[in-house]
């Protein structure tokens, strides 16, 4: 006679055993899939971040900063994904490698298979909740800061060696070599917005410093020539030192806009009066603050449905492919579920219940495939004893 494993000590000595075991097996295929997915989204961000830093002219570690901070964001959106995927893949592998057979025929139910998945949602919960409530938030702010920053640093637009570059229409600006300290080589700096005067600035060194908040160009050994079209003259003036100002070309750069995404969760439902965040939209924050809630219990559920798509089958292995494109199609349907539920809150603010909607129907899609997994279940001391009455 065969008893189930769980009864006695030992036995649920031995059910612990077997969690830990499949929770380990699980952790390696998630941080797989985890990676897999962050570096294709990442990738999709990162071209954006690509065109900021060329723009201002930054080096590779401007780019490595502003990346590292959408690495958080990146990560709550592939967190669930990779959940799902990483149960997908270690229920078909103990199906695969017959462990997962071994664990049901000594009386471990289709259900109590997926005590080890409980503790991984748990796990993929809580990781999401801390994204969402803290790490994202700052990391936000830290990338819209940085941003904000390289708008405003109009010099690394144009000081750039080797290039002609018009900071403004009609100045045109040459840097021969440049360094790291603001030491320049061959300067040309022609200004044409005066038809009627025509200066060339040139010399052949430049220092750029700071005067205050306002940078300049302190030139070496130069001229200055001024060119009038009308009359065809030409003055020339030479000097050792002079102070240009780079000011003129700063563009103006307006404040930056607040988003919704860098609030603290407190500060979505209750904002101090005359903050910044108190002048945003009211349902963009109520949609932000119950929607951080939803990522993280969505997070909790996936890994018991990519599980139980596949337990629920029982013994059987048939049908393997269509259930786990059906687990594809149902995680597509929740985000889109997702999706309408925000369109109608936007309508109407008082409807935010529906957000919870997906969070629903995943529990019950968890709830439906227990059922099905036990409907056919029988542990096996049962199953010896009615062979015994069909044997008398």
């Amino acid at each position: 006679m065969v008893y189930p494993v769980w009864q006695g000590n030992a036995g649920l000595l031995f059910v612990k055993q077997i969690d830990k075991y499949v929770l380990r097996q699980v952790i390696g295929p998630f941080v797989f899939f985890f990676v897999i997915f962050a570096g294709i989204i990442w990738l999709n961000q990162a071209l954006r971040i690509v065109d900021i830093v060329v723009k201002s002219g930054q080096s590779g570690m401007v780019f490595a900063e502003l990346s590292l901070y959408l690495l958080p964001k990146v990560s709550q959106t592939v967190v669930p994904i990779a959940a799902f995927a990483a149960s997908v893949y270690l229920t078909n592998r103990l199906y695969a490698e017959s462990e997962l057979v071994v664990m049901m025929g000594v009386g471990r139910s289709p259900a109590q298979s997926l005590t080890p998945f409980l503790y991984f949602g748990g796990i993929c919960m809580a990781l999401t909740f801390m994204l969402t409530q803290i790490v994202t938030p700052a990391s936000l702010t830290a990338f819209q800061n940085r941003q904000h920053e390289l708008s405003k640093e109009y010099l690394s637009q144009f000081v750039v060696a080797g290039e002609f570059s018009t900071v403004v229409s009609g100045v045109t600006i040459f840097f021969g070599e440049t360094s790291p300290d603001g030491r320049l080589k061959d300067v040309l700096i022609n200004d044409r917005r005066n038809p009627q005067n025509i200066i060339t600035h040139t010399a052949t060194s430049g220092q750029i410093v700071a005067s205050g908040d306002t940078p300049k160009i302190v030139l070496f050994n130069g001229t200055i020539q001024q060119y009038h079209p009308e009359n065809r003259t030409l003055g020339t003036i030479q000097f050792d030192s002079l102070s240009y100002d780079l000011s003129q070309f700063a563009h103006k750069i307006s404040d930056r806009n607040l988003l919704v995404e860098e609030l603290p969760s407190l500060d979505l439902l209750k904002p101090k009066p005359g903050s910044k965040a108190a002048a945003l939209p009211v349902i963009p924050r109520i949609i932000e603050f119950h929607g951080r809630f939803i990522k993280a219990l969505l997070a909790a559920f996936v890994p018991m449905i990519g599980a139980m798509l596949l337990i629920s089958s029982g013994y059987s292995r048939s049908g393997f492919l269509t259930r786990i494109v059906l687990g594809v199609f149902f995680m597509v349907g929740i985000n889109s579920v997702r999706g309408l539920a925000q369109s109608w809150v936007n309508q109407d603010v008082s409807l935010w219940p529906l957000l919870y909607v997906p969070v629903l129907i995943s529990l019950i899609a968890a709830v439906v495939l227990v059922r099905m997994g036990m409907a056919d279940w029988r542990p096996p001391r049962r199953r010896f004893w009615q062979r015994q009455e069909a044997v008398k």
